[in-house]
């Protein structure tokens, strides 16, 4: 029961913290916005799902895990402010925050709080949409080092020789 208030509590918190952060904004295709978002929702139901099933938990390192995982995200949507959004346009290269250490601070938080939930809960499935949300956060990874390639002016070293 523990490990379902603590689960709770924090995906309650995570929630809140990126409705006030955050403008509304409606997924545009192609983003993987909306694939994500299910891949989310699906590990936390089927991560308490299986929890209440089988009922083992780690509360400590899942927990702690959970929670700086969102906390992160939750930083790095902060220091976007309005540049948060699901379609991606930037205008700036931001060097802040946790941008001042790492790339794609928000998508590591989200996948660091789903690993925490996996954790937590002591779930193989959320273990499960874990490893399909990797797959889909290095999609989202890549598209926006383009995106953010283009904003500087650099061409993408992937792409046709010039």
């Amino acid at each position: 029961m523990l490990a379902l208030a603590l689960f709770g509590g924090l995906v309650a918190s995570w929630a809140i913290g990126e409705a006030a952060l955050t403008a509304i904004d409606r997924p545009t295709p192609g983003t993987l916005a909306l694939p994500t978002g299910i891949v989310l929702l699906v590990s936390q139901v089927a991560g308490v799902v299986e929890h209440l099933a089988r009922g083992t938990a780690h509360c400590l390192l899942g927990g702690s895990v959970l929670a700086a995982g969102i906390a992160l995200r939750l930083w790095a949507i902060a220091t976007l402010g309005t540049g948060f959004a699901t379609a991606l346009a930037p205008s700036r290269i931001v060097r802040t925050g946790p941008y001042r250490w790492m790339a794609h601070p928000s998508e590591i938080g989200l996948v660091a709080a789903v690993g925490g939930t996996a954790i937590l809960l002591a779930s193989q499935a959320a273990a499960l949409a874990l490893a399909v949300l990797i797959g889909l956060v290095a999609v989202r990874c890549r598209r926006e080092d383009v995106q953010l390639r283009a904003c500087r002016g650099a061409p993408d070293p992937t792409g046709p020789m010039a």
